[in-house]
């Protein structure tokens, strides 16, 4: 399986307690998959488990662990899904 990098757009349920605090995210998934549009259905799955409504897809596209050497908060994301099949890192913005 390849392990594909999607950047999303959400926002937070209104039973996430975040959402009184947050007003959206951009969520940056690491998914192992056989097809794009397997990795976007199963992280279009992950988002809503963790109580986030997925807005937009901004980006998907393959990855090499190489690519994350030195950005050691994505290799950890990147390794994770190796080992799992998913992680993400959740970069939120505040109610305005």
């Amino acid at each position: 399986m390849i392990i594909y990098y999607l950047m999303a757009e959400a926002v937070p349920h209104h039973d996430n307690p975040e959402s009184k605090e947050y007003s959206g995210a951009y969520i940056n998934c690491w998914v192992k998959a056989d097809t794009p549009k397997d990795a976007l259905h199963k992280a279009k799955e992950y988002i809503c488990e963790e109580h986030w409504s997925f807005v937009k897809l901004e980006d998907i596209f393959a990855v090499q662990r190489e690519r994350y050497l030195n950005e050691p908060n994505s290799l950890e994301a990147y390794d994770n899904a190796s080992r799992y099949g998913l992680d993400a890192i959740f970069y939120t913005w505040p109610i305005e």
